[in-house]
C-alpha cells in the first residue's frame, strides 16, 4: 500500500504494478487507517484510465515500505 491522499491512493500488487483505488472503494470507513505498508485484499477492475480496485478491504498490520 502506497500513501493515500485525502481521496484516493494506489496498492502496490504482487507484479509490482500499481492499482489506483478511491476512497469510496474502502470498505468499513478504513480509508482514514490506511498508511504505508498497510496489508489489504482488493477486487481489480479495469477502470477507464487502467486497472483499478473496485473494493479494498484493510486487513493486516503496518508493514514497513
Amino acid at each position: 500500500m502506497k500513501a493515500p491522499s485525502r481521496t484516493c491512493g494506489f496498492i502496490e500488487a504482487a507484479d509490482g504494478g500499481e492499482i489506483y483505488f478511491h476512497r469510496n472503494a474502502v470498505l468499513d470507513g478504513a480509508f482514514d487507517r490506511l498508511v504505508v505498508g498497510s496489508e489489504v485484499v482488493f477486487v481489480e477492475e479495469e477502470g477507464d484510465k487502467g486497472a483499478q480496485a473496485s473494493t479494498v478491504r484493510l486487513i493486516g498490520k503496518h508493514h514497513p515500505a
